[in-house]
């Protein structure tokens, strides 16, 4: 019998190494992916479609100011989370950060709430070493689904900019 606790022991420590393996992989691509998003961001305000012309400091700046405006505070995390942290963050970044971008409903306190709600949904969890929070794969899966919605890619225009001439 013990002999087989031993064994069981070591098939243990072995998935538990590996699993400590997979989570630092999956930490390294988090981040690499949050890079290449900035980076992607960064390239579109710095190359002119073929109608455009560069974006001034100015119109970035702007642009920056307004980024989690026109949507709630949990999609608004979401979106800093995935798009704009490259580790975990506290809430009251996390506020900071939405209050500068253009989101008035973002004080302390409805962040902590929103993402207290989101920590039971299992779309943040609260990493113990950084002592702040980043998204889940389910949060990042959901920021995915948002993303890509009528409803958040129309979320600026009024009712009439949405209807179609008949």
């Amino acid at each position: 019998m013990s002999n087989n606790i031993s064994s069981y022991q070591q098939t243990l420590d072995d998935l538990e190494f590996r699993r400590a393996r997979c989570l630092d992989e999956l930490r390294r691509i988090e981040a690499a992916m949050t890079g290449l998003r900035a980076a992607m961001e960064i390239s579109v305000h710095m190359t002119p479609g073929p109608n455009s012309a560069i974006a001034t400091p100015a119109e970035i700046r702007h642009e920056a100011q307004q980024r989690y405006s026109e949507m709630s505070v949990r999609w608004a995390v979401l979106k800093f989370l995935a798009e704009h942290s490259l580790q975990p963050q506290k809430t009251a970044d996390i506020s900071s950060a939405l209050l500068e971008g253009g989101n008035p409903k973002a004080s302390k306190a409805t962040v902590s709430a929103v993402v207290s709600a989101m920590n039971k949904k299992n779309e943040v969890m609260l990493d113990p070493e950084a002592q702040g929070y980043k998204l889940t794969v389910v949060g990042r899966s959901v920021w995915g689904a948002i993303v890509n919605s009528s409803r958040y890619l129309n979320r600026g225009s009024s009712p009439t900019e949405n209807e179609h001439p008949d």
